[in-house]
């Protein structure tokens, strides 16, 4: 269930991401979604993949987990919903080209205005067609 006054909660957490440069652990694609899910619901969402500092830290903890992508690891937390009903609060995956050529999935939160993933310099918005899969926040 959503809480009173998420919307104005949910844009104080892209606000603090917006330019915030990315930090494994504490601004890379997975932390803002997280924290989006806070703002919404109140509640925290897989407390058990955080903590990590270091790339390689966050995938073997996800590994650790059971999962290999951000997609898996919201797809045993979230119902998944189709990505042209996924609202203002969801949660989402596009999917970006890696350093080394092969795709990786990038958590992202849907907006009024798109989607926000975050990069290395802050935020980026993209339209929501561009979302592989979207999760319902409710």
């Amino acid at each position: 269930m959503r809480i009173e006054g998420w919307e104005k909660t949910l844009n104080a957490v892209l606000e603090r991401h917006r330019d915030m440069p990315g930090v494994w652990g504490v601004s890379d694609c997975w932390m803002p979604a997280m924290e989006a899910y806070e703002a919404v619901t109140g509640k925290i969402l897989a407390p058990e993949l955080r903590g990590y500092t270091t790339e390689r830290e966050g995938y073997r903890l996800f590994a650790r987990h059971g999962f290999r992508s951000v997609g898996e690891a919201l797809a045993a937390h979230l119902p998944e919903c189709p990505v042209l009903m996924a609202g203002r609060g969801d949660l989402g995956v596009v999917e970006r080209i890696g350093p080394d050529g092969d795709p990786v999935e990038s958590c992202c939160v849907v907006t009024a205005i798109g989607v926000a993933v975050k990069t290395e310099a802050g935020l980026a918005y993209l339209p929501v067609t561009s979302l592989k899969r979207a999760f319902r926040v409710s």
